[in-house]
C-alpha cells in the first residue's frame, strides 16, 4: 500500500512545481540549479518509500527524474507565455 500512495504522490510533482512557478514561486533556473540536490532527495525519498530492494528504489527514482526534467520544461513554457503576454500588455 505505500509503495502505491508513493507513486501516487509522485506523479504530482510536476503539477506542484508548475503551480509553484505560475505563483512566482520558482522558476526554471532555480530547478535547474538545484538538480544535484533534487536527484540525491528523489533517491533518498525512493529508498524511504519502496520496499528494500534496489529494482524497486530506481523503479520509483527514475520516473521521479524524468518528471523533474519534465517539469523544468514546463515551467520554463509557462515563464515564457507570461513574458509574451507581459509585452503583449505593454
Amino acid at each position: 500500500m505505500r509503495l502505491i500512495f508513493a507513486f501516487g504522490i509522485s506523479f504530482q510533482l510536476p503539477i506542484l512545481l508548475n503551480l509553484l512557478a505560475r505563483i512566482g514561486v520558482v522558476n526554471s533556473d532555480y530547478l535547474k540549479k538545484r538538480r544535484r540536490y533534487v536527484i540525491v532527495i528523489i533517491f533518498a525519498l525512493a529508498a524511504i518509500l519502496t520496499p528494500p530492494d534496489p529494482i524497486t528504489q530506481v523503479g520509483l527514482a527514475i520516473p521521479l527524474l524524468l518528471l523533474y526534467e519534465l517539469s523544468i520544461f514546463t515551467v520554463k513554457f509557462i515563464e515564457r507565455k507570461k513574458e509574451k503576454e507581459n509585452l503583449d500588455n505593454a
